[in-house]
């Protein structure tokens, strides 16, 4: 129950990280209750949830190489900061979006690095956002 308290938060901030300019599907990888909470104001594709999660939500989880390239408005992604293998990762999660879309990565704490990160994948005007515990970075996508 607490769980959907704390959520709250940081879908507004994703939400303003997103802004009114990202119309279109956006995926929202490995985390049920964002992907839900956004799919009550946006069209959002769930990406590498269990099939007992994508139950609960509005159609079937999909893979995210499922999904054609330069398909997607963005793409929200969760703790790239922690990430073992971040660079194929970052690389993937940006596959999918058009240029110009908005890749939001949300990750606990780790603000520092989940920019180094962001500016290393290739994203430009990077912005961050804290809302709790949850530091909120985006940026967009650039096919050069």
């Amino acid at each position: 129950m607490l769980d959907g308290l704390f959520v709250t938060p940081a879908v507004t901030a994703i939400s303003d990280a997103l802004g009114a300019s990202t119309a279109g599907e956006i995926a929202v990888v490995g985390n049920a209750k964002l992907a839900a909470a956004l799919g009550a104001t946006r069209q959002v594709i769930p990406v590498g949830l269990s099939p007992r999660a994508a139950k609960k939500l509005r159609g079937a989880a999909r893979e995210l190489a499922e999904l054609a390239p330069a398909s997607l408005a963005a793409v929200v992604g969760v703790d790239l900061a922690t990430a073992a293998a971040w660079q194929a990762l970052i690389a993937d999660w940006s596959r999918v979006i058009r240029d110009g879309g908005a890749l939001v990565i949300v990750d606990r704490g780790h603000a520092f690095e989940a920019s180094r990160r962001a500016l290393c994948g290739g994203l430009t005007e990077i912005e961050q956002r804290r809302s709790g515990r949850s530091v909120i970075t985006s940026g967009l996508v650039s096919h050069l």
